[in-house]
């Protein structure tokens, strides 16, 4: 596992690269998707651009969130050393649940302002999603970020992360949760294949992930994630996720 390519001499982030990589073999599925086309279509695209952002925003928003206990008690470390709080709490740091809704929020948003159908752009975008996300839990691993308990049957033990205790073996969940993911990109491209719609799609896809994150988050070892109740925050939202998974799942539409 290696923290850091470096490109040119420089140091370059794994998570960082290989969330690149997933973007790439995102935007490669959505030209091939379209058969036929030189170019991707402009509802498509102007949606994974709002997306992006929506993400982004989200995922930062949702991090500093359960991170403000450990803000406030860093709060003077702004004054005496801003580049370390700054590299710490604003540059790195990012919750998956708050970058996917967040990413939901924003092309919901555009599809309104441009009168796009939203459950067709979903049909088509939703499953780059998943791709984008194994590929960002591969990156996870190379740095040892939400690292699991220690294991050892089936551990890895990390030997330079800045994150994870090094020399321990702990259990991958972070592949574990890449094969997941991917597994649902798979089943999503059946769903398009068969023309499942964009409303079914969302709803197998909030729910599977639910089910799987919530299990997964027992195997985590680090304690970066908050907690309320005895559960993660973002074993909550899991739960939370069922209701309009199955909301979007009761309502039985071929195409929408």
């Amino acid at each position: 596992m290696l923290p850091y390519l470096y490109v040119f001499g420089r140091a370059v982030p794994m998570y960082g690269v290989m969330t690149v990589c997933g973007v790439l073999l995102a935007m490669l599925y959505l030209k091939l998707s379209e058969p036929g086309r030189r170019t991707i279509p402009a509802d498509l695209e102007l949606s994974c651009v709002w997306g992006a952002v929506g993400c982004f925003i989200g995922a930062k928003a949702l991090y500093l969130l359960t991170a403000l206990p450990d803000i406030a008690a860093a709060w003077p470390l702004l004054s005496a050393r801003p580049g370390l709080f700054i590299k710490t709490y604003l540059l790195g740091g990012f919750v998956f649940y708050g970058g996917l809704y967040g990413f939901l929020l924003a092309v919901w948003i555009y599809c309104r302002a441009s009168r796009a159908d939203f459950y067709g752009v979903m049909t088509r975008i939703l499953p780059a999603v998943p791709l984008v996300h194994g590929f960002g839990r591969l990156g996870c691993f190379c740095t040892g970020c939400c690292y699991g308990v220690e294991c050892e049957g089936f551990g890895v033990a990390f030997t330079a992360s800045e994150i994870a205790p090094n020399g321990v073996k702990l259990l991958p969940v972070q592949l574990i949760e890449a094969a997941g993911v991917f597994a649902i990109f798979a089943l999503l491209l059946h769903m398009a294949a068969r023309r499942k719609g964009g409303r079914a799609m969302l709803g197998v896809y909030l729910l599977a992930y639910s089910i799987l994150r919530f299990a997964l988050e027992f195997f985590r070892g680090d304690a970066w994630r908050g907690f309320v109740l005895g559960l993660s925050v973002s074993q909550l939202i899991a739960l939370l996720s069922i209701i309009p998974a199955a909301a979007l799942l009761s309502r039985k539409t071929r195409r929408t």
